[in-house]
């Protein structure tokens, strides 16, 4: 049955149009044409796309939001550079979810749009406009101080509080404890694994071993902590999201610049760095996806980078690896402890999900866009010597992974094992000395 807005009586209109009872008149039927008008427009769709502007790395990934008010129905369609979902050559969009994956390799042109329309309303779009570069852009340190040191082993150090803005992530603080060499040879950075909260010297057995053999060689030492032990709000460290854990390692390469710039300062003489772990894997990104393999002269990675292809290790379903250090072939998979230090990087559960077998449609692709060997990241890095060190005794995902990484260098590499080390190699004494060893012998401006 139709139903005509005539055939109500005008106290039930007013209450159904929201007006005053006393503007009704039963004989003004142009008042009542001109009330459901107006109804009609109050009721209009909209879109609006965020951010409508961005820039992003080759093969690197960002979700879009697109938001739909006036209607019930908030779907939307995509369209990359007048694509529908777009395709390998200039990205493509999960519908799912929003994100937006950029082609591997540079589109021509490289700036264009991506449009959301309604599905409520066709006539309504929005539109955000892209642009992919061959890396991903390094933040900047907005601001910088000097803080108290707190109590440490290493004693006449100076440290600093950095305030690191980063593209489309939130705002973080990063810290960095530098002990200065008389006529210093060079400036060597150290981090810690996991999400990097914490200082070399003290997170590790023999930290304070490492770190001073390297000063003691004549070159300034830059320990990057992100939180602990100068706050405890942060213990996730680098990898507090939401981001994903690529977008995220921005804040180790924009923190990594300022040293280059601040501490270091001089061109003629090499930026080196170590880290265990998930302080590799950030190296790594800076190495890949940053490219600051012209910034950074040698680096030295301990046990891993373990997220060298965090779609193997969520997904488990890529064969095992062989490794070097007496283990064999070992498994990509990471265990439920291991996806728990990714999952804050997503702000939720994505990886232990996936070990648990609840999966979503994103997930594949925006684990390998996230990964160090992702598609579109550089792997030869002519002007940064790579040596990899891994423990005998790791029995973690982080050997088979780095491994893999390890293998996709084209440039100049070594790799080598402490046989009774541990996941954390500076834990043990031969394995601390050889990590200071190999930094002091190959810590050098390369040709």
């Amino acid at each position: 049955m139709r139903l005509e807005l005539r055939s109500f009586p005008p106290m039930v209109l007013a209450v159904f149009l929201g007006i005053s009872p006393l503007a009704f008149s039963q004989s003004t039927p142009d008042f009542l044409a001109d009330s459901a008008s107006s109804y009609t427009r109050a009721r209009a769709v909209s879109i609006t796309l965020s951010p409508s502007t961005f820039s992003i790395g080759a093969g690197a990934n960002l979700q879009l939001t697109a938001t739909v008010s006036g209607s019930s129905n908030k779907s939307v369609t995509w369209k990359v550079n007048g694509i529908a979902n777009g395709n390998t050559t200039v990205g493509t969009i999960d519908t799912s979810s929003g994100y937006f994956f950029a082609p591997s390799t540079l589109p021509s042109p490289s700036t264009y749009t991506i449009t959301a329309t309604s599905a409520a309303d066709t006539s309504k779009s929005a539109s955000s406009t892209v642009s992919v570069l061959p890396t991903d852009r390094v933040g900047a340190v907005t601001t910088s101080k000097t803080v108290r040191c707190p109590a440490g082993e290493l004693s006449g150090g100076t440290c600093y509080l950095l305030t690191v803005a980063c593209d489309n992530i939130a705002n973080f603080s990063s810290y960095v404890k530098v002990n200065t060499a008389p006529s210093p040879l060079g400036v060597v950075m150290f981090g810690i694994g996991t999400g990097g909260s914490g200082l070399y010297e003290t997170n590790f057995i023999f930290g304070q071993t490492a770190v001073q053999n390297v000063l003691n060689a004549g070159y300034t030492t830059a320990q990057i902590s992100f939180g602990a032990p100068f706050v405890s709000n942060q213990p996730n460290g680098w990898l507090q999201g939401p981001g994903g854990e690529r977008r995220l390692a921005c804040r180790y390469a924009a923190t990594a610049n300022w040293v280059s710039s601040t501490v270091l300062n001089d061109k003629t003489k090499p930026l080196c760095a170590t880290g265990n772990s998930g302080g590799s894997s950030v190296i790594a990104y800076a190495l890949s996806e940053y490219g600051l393999a012209g910034t950074l002269s040698m680096v030295e990675l301990t046990s891993g980078p373990p997220m060298a292809h965090i779609d193997n290790g969520c997904l488990c379903n890529q064969p095992t690896v062989m490794t070097q250090c007496g283990q064999g072939l070992r498994s990509q998979c990471y265990s439920l402890l291991e996806a728990s230090i990714l999952d804050p990087a997503w702000s939720q559960p994505r990886c232990t999900n996936e070990i648990n077998h609840k999966t979503q449609t994103v997930d594949p692709a925006l684990f390998l866009s996230d990964s160090v060997i992702a598609p579109g990241a550089s792997h030869n890095y002519a002007k940064t010597y790579v040596n990899m060190i891994f423990g005998g005794l790791d029995t973690s995902s982080a050997v088979p992974q780095g491994q893999l990484f390890y293998d996709s260098i084209t440039s100049q590499k070594s790799e080598g094992c402490v046989a009774d080390a541990p996941h954390a190699v500076p834990n043990v004494m031969d394995g601390a000395t050889q990590i200071s060893n190999d930094l002091i012998n190959l810590c050098r401006v390369q040709p």
